[in-house]
């Protein structure tokens, strides 16, 4: 995979279009939570990933593995304390390194 510094496409203009459809949809599911039916949450909150995979796409970087690679690194904070309401990171935690995309 390509880092992001070294994409040949797309350009920067269509990057910054994608971050505006994420924008976009990311007050759209905030405005359905807050007002609308169950399922038009769901749709919304479809669209929010549908646009954020196309994002990851633009970055010239695979979203499956970038997602993958996360999910791994949440896992590992458990066990998990919480203070305030805040889940602490336990002591198995490993940050999701990203660097080599």
């Amino acid at each position: 995979m390509q880092k992001a510094d070294q994409l040949i496409s797309p350009d920067d203009e269509q990057r910054e279009q994608q971050l505006t459809y994420v924008e976009e949809e990311f007050y759209e599911l905030m405005y359905a939570y807050r007002n609308e039916s169950r399922a038009q949450v769901l749709k919304e909150a479809a669209d929010l990933l549908w646009v954020t995979y196309g994002l990851l796409h633009t970055l010239g970087v695979d979203p499956d593995d970038v997602f993958e690679r996360v999910y791994l690194s949440n896992w590992s904070k458990f066990p998990f304390t919480k203070v305030d309401g805040k889940v602490q990171k336990g002591p198995n935690y490993k940050p999701v390194d990203l660097s080599d995309l």
